[in-house]
């Protein structure tokens, strides 16, 4: 080692990282008193070592990758592996390699280490807790799925016979209005079933392919026809993009969206307009309309399941928004709100470009 090392030395001896000089073939030259410390090797059972031979030989190609990086290029390099100590044990270890053979006061690469087992065990914690939480929301959606889907049957059954009951028995005014009640309940119970199942399945992912927009949200206003025509909707849509995404789950999405701003349109007919935006590697869809509006204390809970800010008396059970969310960061995309009461709302949402940008004639 040269002479002139020793001024550098004399800077790094008292480091309470472990800091270690190699040559570029990788044999320790020298290791700071913290080795010991940190590792259990006295520096002196280092030097004469090759450095690589001490990483898991799992990390050891990237270990070594990263070395030859640093030696082509010069610059600083980060990264982490396992160490093994002088007991026999592995160790992570966060690795910052410097290329100093150009300094003439070094000569040399210089290696700064520190143990970071505590931060590896935070990260292995909380990547377990975030997979037992992804593994019970899944048994939750298969739960709520098979439930609801087991509702139905007998659901329509006790709907058909209160209906048989109604036109094949003589009832009294009283029975006829109970009867009715049962009716309306089970209508509005099997409406109810289908928004849970539809809920439970914005869950279930499938692969994103490439989908125009415009035959979405044409889906969606032809289900939504009878709806349309009966408040004299006017809905104007700009030219929609091709993007990726799920081409059913997209129908369901706009077909709530649009559906809510035909339902809570005031005392005039509603108006809605769709319109596209390309940010980056997004699209950003706008469904702006002129109806009730939201206020804006209310806007962070519209998302919410079972939330109902707008008439009462407009028929819904308060999963659309629910079921939109879901859709749309299934997609990995954002939806939000902008609104003022009596001025309208505007829902916007992101949904990843196609690779090759295309544009839907416009509705």
């Amino acid at each position: 080692m040269a002479a002139s090392f020793q001024g550098f030395r004399s800077l790094i001896e008292h480091s309470p990282d472990a800091i270690s000089v190699i040559d570029p073939q990788g044999e320790i030259l020298y290791g700071s008193a913290s080795t010991a410390r940190i590792f259990g090797y006295q520096p002196e059972e280092l030097v004469g070592r090759n450095c690589l031979e001490l990483i898991h030989p799992e990390d050891r190609d990237d270990s070594r990758r990263a070395l030859e990086e640093v030696l082509a290029n010069h610059g600083p390099m980060q990264w982490d592996a396992r160490i093994l100590n002088k007991d026999g044990n592995y160790s992570w270890v966060e690795s910052t390699v410097s290329n100093l053979l150009l300094e003439a006061e070094v000569q040399a690469i210089v290696v700064n280490q520190r143990n970071i087992d505590a931060r590896k065990a935070a990260e292995e914690e909380r990547k377990e807790h975030a997979e037992e939480l992804a593994r019970c929301n899944a048994r939750l959606e298969e739960f709520a799925y098979i439930a609801a889907h087991d509702l139905r049957e007998p659901l329509r059954a006790i709907s058909a016979y209160s209906a048989m009951l109604v036109e094949e028995t003589p009832l009294d005014a009283n029975t006829t209005q109970i009867a009715k009640f049962i009716v309306d309940g089970t209508a509005r119970m099997s409406t109810l079933i289908d928004d849970l199942l539809s809920f439970a399945s914005t869950g279930m992912r499938e692969p994103p392919r490439r989908i125009n927009l415009q035959d979405a949200v044409d889906q969606a206003r032809q289900n939504l026809a009878l709806e349309i025509q009966q408040s004299g909707a006017s809905i104007t849509v700009d030219r929609m993009p091709v993007v990726r995404g799920n081409e059913i789950h997209l129908v369901r999405l706009f077909q709530n969206l649009i559906g809510n701003a035909v339902k809570y349109h005031g005392k005039e007919s509603p108006v809605v307009h769709l319109s596209a935006e390309r940010r980056g590697p997004d699209w950003v869809i706008r469904i702006e309309d002129r109806g009730i509006g939201i206020a804006r204390e209310d806007q962070d809970r519209v998302f919410m399941p079972f939330v109902r800010l707008g008439n009462r008396e407009v028929p819904g059970t308060g999963l659309g928004l629910a079921v939109s969310k879901n859709i749309v960061e299934g997609m990995g995309g954002l939806i939000w709100l902008e609104s003022e009461p009596g001025a309208g709302s505007a829902f916007s949402f992101t949904i990843a470009a196609a690779e090759v940008d295309g544009v839907g004639a416009a509705g």
